[in-house]
C-alpha cells in the first residue's frame, strides 16, 4: 500500500513538470528550432542521469537490453516527441488543443498495457478512462471555432500520444529490469544521436541558439526531462502503467492553471468543467477497485 502511495507520488511529480513544458516552450519560439529543443533537452538530459549512473559505479547493460533501450528511445524522442513539435508547429495550430490529445495517450498506455503486459482492463478503468476523455475534450475545444482547427495537428498530437503510450508500456517493461534511471538515461541519449543526422542533414543548428534561452533549455533537460521521466517510470512501476499513466489527465487541468497564473488567461466554464470530469474519472481509477482479493 505505501510502495503505490509512493508511486502515485512519484507520477504527481513528473505531471507538475510535464505541465510546464508548453509554457516553457512558448518563451523558445523564434529563439531555438524545436526540433534542435528535443535533441537538447534530451541528449542533456540524458547526460545528466548517466553521470549520476556513473557516480553510482552501475554503468553494465546487457545486449539484449542495449537494443531494447535504443528501441524505446527512438519511440520516444525521435519519434513521438517530434510529432508533437510538428503539431505544435503547423499553421493555425493550437498549442491547447495539441497538449490535451497529446494528455490522451493514457487510452493507448492501457490498449498496450492491455496488449503486451496482459493487464486487466477492468470497469473502474473503462469508466474512468470515458470521464478523463470528456474533461480534456471540454477544456481543449472550450470557446475554440472548429472551422479555425488545422486538422493535420490533432492528427500529429493524436499519432505522439498513440507512440507515446506504447512508449511508456514498453520503457516500463525495460525499466523494471535496469532500473528507471538506467533505462532513461540511455534511451535519451541513443535516442537524441540517433535525431543528431537528421539535424545535420536539413541543416537544423545543433548547439547554436538564442543563448538568451539557456535558463530554458536547462529547465526542460533537468526537470522537465530528467527528473520527470525518471520519476515517471518510478512511478509507474509500483502503480502499473495503466493506472499510473491516468494521471495524465491532470497536465492539461495543471497545463491550463500555469497558463493563467504565468501568461494571464482567463478561466472559462468549460476548463471548470472539464477539470471536475477529469478528476472525477482519476477517482473511478485510483480508488474504485472492487476487484475480488487475489488468494495468493
Amino acid at each position: 500500500m505505501k510502495s503505490s502511495k509512493l508511486g502515485y507520488l512519484y507520477i504527481f511529480i513528473t505531471i507538475i513538470f510535464f505541465s510546464t513544458y508548453e509554457v516553457v516552450s512558448k518563451t523558445l519560439v523564434n529563439k531555438v528550432n524545436p526540433f534542435q529543443v528535443n535533441f537538447l533537452r534530451f541528449f542533456i538530459g540524458g547526460i545528466l542521469l548517466f553521470i549520476v549512473l556513473l557516480a553510482k559505479g552501475d554503468l553494465s547493460i546487457e545486449a539484449k537490453d542495449l537494443g531494447k533501450v535504443l528501441i524505446v528511445g527512438i519511440i520516444n524522442v525521435v519519434l513521438s516527441m517530434n510529432l508533437l513539435q510538428l503539431s505544435l508547429n503547423m499553421p493555425d495550430s493550437k498549442a491547447s488543443i495539441a497538449a490535451v490529445i497529446f494528455s490522451s495517450n493514457p487510452i493507448f498506455v492501457t490498449f498496450f498495457a492491455a496488449l503486451i503486459n496482459k493487464e486487466k482492463i477492468s470497469l473502474n478503468k473503462i469508466v474512468g478512462l470515458v470521464f478523463g476523455v470528456i474533461g480534456v475534450i471540454l477544456i481543449s475545444l472550450d470557446g475554440i471555432k472548429v472551422d479555425h482547427i488545422n486538422l493535420k495537428s490533432p492528427a500529429l498530437a493524436l499519432l505522439s500520444a498513440l507512440l507515446y503510450g506504447l512508449y511508456t508500456v514498453l520503457g516500463g517493461k525495460v525499466s523494471k529490469k535496469i532500473g528507471s534511471l538506467k533505462m532513461n538515461s540511455y534511451s535519451f541519449l541513443f535516442g537524441s544521436l540517433t535525431l543528431l543526422p537528421f539535424l545535420i542533414i536539413f541543416k537544423i543548428p545543433v548547439i547554436k541558439f538564442d543563448y538568451s534561452a539557456t535558463f530554458q533549455i536547462l529547465y526542460l533537460s533537468f526537470f522537465v526531462t530528467g527528473i520527470a521521466y525518471l520519476t515517471y517510470f518510478m512511478g509507474l512501476a509500483r502503480t502499473g502503467a495503466s493506472k499510473g499513466s491516468l494521471v495524465f489527465f491532470l497536465k492539461p487541468v495543471l497545463a491550463s492553471v500555469f497558463s493563467i497564473i504565468i501568461l494571464s488567461e482567463r478561466i472559462t466554464s468549460g476548463f471548470v468543467l472539464g477539470t471536475i470530469l477529469i478528476i472525477f474519472g482519476i477517482t473511478l481509477v485510483l480508488y474504485w477497485n472492487k476487484e475480488v482479493p487475489s488468494s495468493k
